[in-house]
């Protein structure tokens, strides 16, 4: 029996790391320990020779998706420490040096099926997220990135949340954001906090439709909202914003959509559509439906908002 002493340096924090070298030690066999030290994860993993080379070589193989590994380091350890009964994740120790945080990641295709299923316990919860996705960097408020160092500290679990984030078996298990309708946050109109969820998104969305401007606060500040298609609310916008000619930001419910506005050059449409779902430039078409005072240089910004889909019936 042997013991190794790993250090993996990257962007480990908030992609679901510690759950995925949990079961991976699992797979192989491994006992031990994961923890997230801030600038890295360090994991001691105990086990028989071959067992810990799959394991080894498994961790930049299998990372998560979300993640990016700079560096692994693997040092055997030879003190007569007792041996380890299983593998467990354990309490994040803080650590000086470099540390990477992932941002904050665009809802998942897993989350996004959930998110629009009628039986499921999180139908249109509107903060719906995994291990794999939702709120990271702009929740944080201390590292390592734990749920008691981000603003979700103020949200206790319930008990089915809390079930989901211990379980090794769960897509939530150690998934710092996991919240549901029962537990979470909640979305609200300011100054009529009586109005909330389904009905808070039905007030706003006919603000939207009447040609009104919304405020929605998120978690990354504050985002103005209008009808992109309607010319005197974005011009109204623009006015009030004292912004003559820099592009607004355009959410567009899928790629047929935004090609219907803009023209997408090769390559485009992957990056838009894949899990970073960053804000793109792109040319407007002549024929474009969107107000001409989007974009009055010709260029808009631009971002896939799957969710933008729903219409008043779905919060029925």
């Amino acid at each position: 029996m042997k013991r190794l002493n790993i250090k993996i340096y990257g962007i480990v924090q908030g992609v679901g790391f510690r759950p995925f070298v949990s079961r991976l030690a699992d797979a192989c066999q491994i006992r031990g320990t994961v923890c997230n030290k801030g600038p890295y994860v360090e994991v001691f993993a105990e086990g028989d020779h071959e067992s810990l080379k799959r394991f080894v070589e498994g961790i930049p193989k299998k990372a998560p998706e979300r993640a990016a590994i700079l560096k692994v380091d693997v040092h055997e350890v030879t003190d007569a420490a007792p041996p380890y009964a299983d593998f467990a994740i354990i309490e994040s120790a803080k650590e000086r040096g470099d540390i990477f945080v992932s941002p904050d990641i665009a809802t998942c295709d897993k989350c996004r099926a959930e998110l629009f299923d009628p039986k499921d316990r999180r139908y249109l919860h509107p903060f719906i997220n995994c291990t794999a996705c939702g709120p990271r960097l702009t929740i944080l408020e201390s590292m390592p990135y734990d749920r008691e160092r981000t603003s979700m500290k103020e949200f206790p679990m319930c008990e089915a949340c809390h079930e989901e984030y211990v379980s090794p078996e769960s897509r939530r298990y150690d998934a710092q954001p996991v919240c549901c309708n029962d537990c979470g946050p909640q979305v609200y109109l300011l100054g009529h906090e009586e109005v909330r969820g389904a009905d808070a998104i039905r007030a706003v969305r006919r603000v939207l439709a009447s040609g009104g401007i919304a405020a929605i606060k998120g978690i990354g500040g504050f985002h103005l909202a209008c009808d992109a298609t309607d010319e005197a609310a974005v011009h109204r916008l623009r006015t009030l914003k004292h912004r003559p000619q820099k592009p607004f930001a355009v959410m567009m419910r899928d790629e047929e959509t935004a090609r219907r506005a803009c023209h997408l050059e090769p390559g485009e449409a992957e990056m838009m559509t894949g899990h970073q779902k960053p804000i793109l430039l792109l040319r407007r078409r002549e024929d474009s439906p969107l107000a001409p005072s989007v974009a009055p240089m010709g260029e808009v910004f631009l971002y896939i908002q799957p969710s933008s889909r729903l219409r008043d019936e779905d919060y029925d």
